[in-house]
């Protein structure tokens, strides 16, 4: 199943890259056809086998509130409530896209994937689809291929490279993602497969800085920061340091790097990062305050709201065309503090999974990776505070579900190889050693 998940993989990106992606009928694309594909495919082979065990059970639990409560929200806003604009059918579609199809990203890939070799390939193929879809990012840029990499024209997006994600701030945020993983990869090879994934390293970091997303930028100083505090267990201090120099040199050579290959992106970066502090509230945040405080003031007024949200998908009613760029008050605003709590708690299981697995890793291959994934949704919980994320949800979801699996993998592993407990010894009949 393992080619599955690499075909799905690599139709994703390239679709993603050239901007083409067939719709087969309302809500149903080539790539979820794909997916389903696989969905049945991995039912039938449970329903076959009988091969199925209930692992990390709070993770599965927060899914379940999320999706659930989404569901009935919209049925309360659709039928009962009866907001006025409320379009249930795109409301219907996007809670099957932005929640149902992301929940089966993530678990096809965490029961799909079989053993340690099913893992180590999709990972490859997820990071390679990064680390290739930025090299080529680049080769557009510098007039070696035309292969239609956007880039921003005028206002806050002018000469901000968008990538193969969406919007530039999107792209930025799964590239802080998704960078530690093509990093770790970079040190646990060797040979000719170091060298590519260097490059792919080098290439992801570019872009990354070519995006000028501000809200990735404080994903990446806030989010790895926290995951060195968490992790500081797992990595020696003079690796901390080390890692700490090397980033503040990529960062330096990422921005020379980009001054030379792309000019415009340079002058974006210092207008839009540099400039900062000459800047109003407004044109700072590049109108999220304002967006913000209509969305926080709706919910004033209506004060139920900040318990219950006013239900799935009803921001879309406002009076505004923008987004409300910030994933967590798009949640709350839509679904409540349940719905944040369960969105939280997503992250919060499959990150703790992972930070476990680190832990008991003895393999440095799978404790990069596991280290690598704190690392990299920890900035990508911090970004999505100043965005929200369309295009790359099935990556970071499947990245999720699979990381969630490895971890399995390895905590099974450290289970097996612990001793059983020794009986305590006994003194005569009811009489023992062992405290009570």
């Amino acid at each position: 199943m393992r080619w599955m998940f690499v075909f799905l993989v690599t139709l994703l990106i390239a679709s993603d890259f050239l901007g083409h992606n067939p719709g087969l009928g309302p809500g149903l694309s080539v790539k979820n056809a794909a997916l389903y594909t696989i969905s049945l495919a991995l039912m039938f082979r449970m329903a076959l086998t009988g091969n199925f065990k209930l692992r990390l059970p709070g993770f599965h639990m927060a899914w379940g509130m999320w999706i659930g409560y989404a569901i009935l929200t919209f049925f309360t806003a659709w039928l009962v409530i009866h907001y006025r604009n409320y379009n249930e059918l795109l409301s219907a579609i996007a809670l099957k896209n932005d929640l149902i199809d992301s929940a089966i990203f993530c678990f096809a890939a965490f029961y799909g994937i079989q053993d340690e070799r099913d893992y180590r390939t999709v990972l490859s193929a997820i990071m390679a689809a990064i680390g290739v879809s930025s090299v080529l990012t680049l080769t557009d840029l510098a007039g070696l291929t035309a292969l239609g990499t956007k880039v921003g024209e005028s206002g806050a997006e002018a000469d901000r490279v968008f990538g193969a994600f969406g919007h530039a701030n999107e792209t930025g945020a799964l590239l802080a993602c998704m960078l530690p993983g093509v990093v770790a990869l970079a040190l646990t090879t060797r040979g000719m497969q170091r060298v590519f994934w260097l490059g792919c390293s080098a290439a992801t970091a570019l872009v990354f800085v070519l995006t000028v997303s501000r809200g990735a930028y404080a994903g990446v100083a806030v989010g790895y920061t926290i995951a060195v505090f968490m992790c500081r267990r797992l990595i020696p201090p003079g690796k901390i340091a080390a890692w700490a120099i090397s980033g503040a040199v990529l960062a330096v050579v990422s921005g020379v790097a980009a001054a030379i290959i792309y000019p415009a992106g340079a002058a974006a970066i210092a207008d839009r990062v540099f400039g900062i502090g000459s800047m109003g509230l407004s044109e700072a945040s590049s109108g999220r305050s304002d967006i913000w405080a209509q969305a926080l003031g709706e919910m004033m007024e209506n004060p139920i709201s900040l318990i219950t949200g006013f239900g799935w998908n009803v921001y879309s009613t406002m009076p505004t065309v923008f987004a409300m760029h910030n994933t967590y008050l798009d949640q709350w605003f839509n679904l409540g503090l349940l719905g944040v709590a369960a969105y939280v708690l997503v992250y919060y299981y499959s990150i703790m999974a992972a930070k476990r697995a680190a832990a008991a890793s003895e393999e440095s291959s799978l404790r990069a990776d596991m280290i690598a994934y704190v690392f990299g949704m920890l900035a990508l919980a911090v970004s999505v505070f100043f965005g929200n994320l369309y295009t790359s949800k099935p990556y970071f979801f499947m990245y999720m579900g699979l990381t969630a699996r490895g971890a399995l993998f390895v905590l099974d592993k450290a289970a097996a190889a612990k001793p059983a407990a020794a009986p305590a010894p006994r003194l005569g009949v009811g009489v023992s050693l062992r405290r009570a």
